[in-house]
């Protein structure tokens, strides 16, 4: 790729901002042949595997024969009809909950994390090579936390020479680029102007940072977080020997944990911090070490380059790139693993942030849950039968039951409410049985019994219903604009992190 300096009129080095940077802004020779490839590689080199082509005319065909079906039984046999949806999402909503119950055991007892531990490492440097590693950073309109983020990248425990650091801002972001060029940065900084182009999201800035990486291997942060000084090191290590371990079987990603610093500070925030301890406590752990299709969170994700660029990259046009990315290393034939150091970040603390945040999820999911049905049989083949149905469960179940909390809960809150009427068993028994994973789920990472995760923990069938909120605003812009992004807000919280509370971990 181009690797030179453009001082000439093309896109943002005509702001005088980005002429009294000097170095720290960097624009190569080609900036808009890879925005343009940044754009359209997916979809050149895997078309089926991107979101641009859209709802296929056999999964359209199908859900039109599904609901003739339906409706023609609910105009003939109405009460068979009815029993039969029932019964459907009883089964369904069963196999879910055992689902994720053979998760939390297997992240519980049977899970570890990739590399060695981190005290292990000390000591050796003399033994230990450290290869080029490229951090890439998308911000977009954040100049008040990006004092933060560069302090915490300064403060990252790796061979700075071996460091290749972009800051990626979209080129008519100047807030953000005057806050930066405030901030002293060492030569491994890049600040890197994203040209502006058909689409304007996450995955499309992180590949035309990806074709200027110039590292073995790439790791995700966002604006927000802050990340363990070791974490890199760690993610080498557990590349370097799980290479030598397992050298057929390649690994392609490691995740680090993400842990909200301000659970705290209201009931959403409390809320998600649980749901997060339980995700990245013991979810994920499972999915890596038995080998199953992981949905990757959209930060402290590392990468070995060559894998990334070989299944082309991030998709654009998916608004949950990273789950999209987790189950084409899957069908790749590629491992995911998991790593011990945590990245602290900011946890929503109002509801709308909350829900728009949620709702790019869910669209994101359903889009990904597109592309993998697109061919069911072509991907089992790829995946493996086991693995594929994993996928599917996970990512159906989070659409599924995000649709669905709402009005069940509200009909079953119906027949406790009006005299008379007696919920069915069946009903019950779901209910019962999903909180109580629940709790037992949160018991297993539960580390400090306050009142805040106790509430959170008695809480929870009241958070569940909300997400249904978040779904219905997924569908009407799925609808309308499905390439949207609804950028979460950050900097809202009062609850700052302490240096020393994050060294300690």
């Amino acid at each position: 790729m181009a690797d030179g300096w453009n001082s000439g009129p093309q896109g943002f080095a005509e702001s005088e901002k980005a002429r009294a940077a000097d170095a720290r802004v960097f624009v190569p020779d080609a900036a808009d042949a890879l925005r343009v490839a940044a754009e359209t590689h997916l979809k050149t080199l895997f078309p089926d595997q991107s979101c641009t082509s859209g709802v296929t005319e056999a999964q359209v065909g199908l859900a039109r024969r599904i609901a003739a079906i339906l409706g023609l039984g609910a105009l003939i046999v109405p009460g068979a009809t009815l029993t039969f949806l029932f019964w459907l999402a009883f089964a369904t909503f069963l196999a879910l909950i055992c689902q994720r119950l053979v998760l939390i055991v297997a992240g519980r007892f049977f899970a570890s994390p990739l590399g060695e531990p981190l005290d292990r490492g000390r000591g050796k440097k003399s033994q230990q090579i450290w290869p080029v590693y490229t951090v890439l950073v998308p911000v977009y309109r954040e100049p008040e936390a990006v004092g933060k983020l560069v302090a915490a990248l300064k403060g990252i425990d790796y061979p700075k020479r071996q460091l290749d650091i972009q800051i990626l801002i979209e080129e008519e972001d100047e807030e953000t680029l005057d806050a930066l060029l405030k901030i002293r940065m060492r030569p491994h900084f890049r600040i890197v102007p994203v040209p502006k182009g058909d689409v304007q999201t996450k995955p499309r800035a992180l590949n035309y940072g990806l074709s200027l990486a110039r590292g073995q291997y790439v790791c995700i942060y966002d604006a927000e977080d802050q990340m363990h000084a070791t974490q890199i090191k760690a993610a080498v290590r557990a590349f370097q020997r799980d290479r030598a371990q397992r050298p057929t079987a390649r690994l392609a990603c490691v995740q680090a944990p993400l842990v909200p610093h301000n659970g705290d500070e209201s009931w959403i925030a409390q809320q998600f911090t649980l749901e997060y301890a339980v995700h990245f406590g013991l979810v994920v752990p499972a999915l890596t070490s038995l080998g199953l299709p992981v949905m990757l969170g959209g930060t402290s994700n590392h990468f070995d380059k060559s894998v990334l660029e070989e299944i082309g990259g991030w998709d654009p046009y998916n608004v949950t790139e990273d789950a999209d990315l987790g189950l084409r290393f899957a069908r790749a034939g590629y491992r995911v693993g998991s790593i011990a150091p945590p990245t602290f970040e900011e946890a929503p603390v109002k509801r709308m942030q909350w829900i728009g945040q949620r709702s790019r999820w869910i669209k994101g999911f359903i889009q990904t849950l597109g592309v993998a049905t697109r061919d069911p049989l072509a991907m089992a083949r790829s995946m493996g039968v086991f693995r594929y149905l994993s996928a599917i469960g996970l990512l159906g179940g989070s659409v599924f039951s995000a649709l669905l909390h709402g009005p069940l809960g509200l009909i079953l809150l119906g027949y406790l409410l009006i005299p008379g009427l007696t919920p069915p068993g069946e009903a019950i028994f779901l209910a019962v049985t999903g909180y109580s994973v629940h709790v037992f789920a949160s018991l297993m990472v539960l580390r400090n019994w306050r009142a805040g995760a106790i509430g959170a923990i008695l809480s929870a069938p009241v958070y569940w219903p909300l997400q249904t909120f978040a779904a219905i605003k997924a569908v009407k812009e799925l609808l309308k604009d499905p390439y949207f992004w609804d950028k979460t807000d950050h900097g809202l919280t009062s609850v700052e992190l302490c240096r020393s509370k994050l060294q300690a971990v």
